[in-house]
């Protein structure tokens, strides 16, 4: 009796063991923490970015979000469940997407490195009308702790969505882009209106099978639709639009 008792002891711990193996946590992410410390601190100085940031971080099905105040330093938690994994499984891929206030702009999601010394950069996500856009610069200082600084940028001739220079003969107004692109799957199509008109979209893959349609009334202006592919796979699609008032085009989206 004493035998069985010590092997069925046995047993369940090594039981035990093998389930705490397969299902033991790929990382402790209940407290990521973000720090906003820009460089360039008083309204008269250059590169003073007046704005709130509202800052979304997205680990797998799982968002959180906070918003940073301009012209302090602040820190904020990010507060996240244990993930499990099989052994073997890659882990989740973190990423971030940017929110300004002044005016409205966002960056749409790009990956964020988890290893001390990594370096997230956001290019200068642009505000036409006003021919200035601000860019984002993260850098992971130890785990699970992230500084994020906030620049503002002058720029001349640009276009919507990475502060994209364009020679003086093109019309950046008027000439659709999707943005962010690449992307993990949410993207905004750019396009100016001349007045109130329908503009449809088709979202196909390579092969010209449609994975998404709608259509949209419009306003004069220019206008963001979006444009979801985060539940189909990596690779390229085409978004094709065409207007009420006779005008078409297709660009490239390429989901990461």
């Amino acid at each position: 009796m004493k035998k069985l008792i010590l092997f069925l002891s046995f047993m369940s711990f090594f039981q035990s063991q093998i389930i705490a193996q397969i299902i033991a946590p790929v990382r402790d992410t209940y407290n990521i923490t973000f720090t906003r410390d820009d460089n360039f601190i008083g309204e008269t100085v250059p590169g003073h970015a007046h704005t709130n940031v509202t800052l979304d971080i997205k680990i797998g099905s799982n968002i959180r979000t906070n918003t940073f105040l301009p012209d302090v330093v602040s820190s904020k938690d990010y507060n996240f469940p244990v993930i499990y994994l099989l052994p073997g499984s890659p882990a989740p891929v973190t990423y971030v997407n940017v929110t300004f206030s002044t005016p409205s702009l966002q960056s749409g999601y790009y990956e964020l490195g988890t290893h001390v010394g990594d370096e997230t950069i956001i290019p200068p996500v642009t505000y036409y009308t006003g021919q200035f856009g601000y860019g984002v610069a993260i850098t992971c200082i130890a785990t699970n702790k992230y500084l994020m600084r906030i620049t503002r940028f002058e720029c001349n001739l640009c276009i919507p969505g990475g502060g994209i220079p364009v020679s003086k003969t093109a019309n950046p107004q008027n000439t659709p882009l999707i943005a962010p692109n690449p992307s993990i799957g949410l993207s905004e199509l750019y396009y100016t209106a001349a007045g109130k008109e329908t503009v449809s979209i088709n979202i196909a893959d390579i092969n010209g099978k449609t994975i998404n349609a709608y259509s949209k009334d419009l306003e004069a202006g220019l206008q963001k639709l979006p444009i979801d592919i985060q539940n189909h796979l990596s690779g390229t699609y085409i978004v094709q639009w065409r207007s009420s008032t006779g005008k078409t085009g297709s660009l490239k989206l390429v989901k990461k």
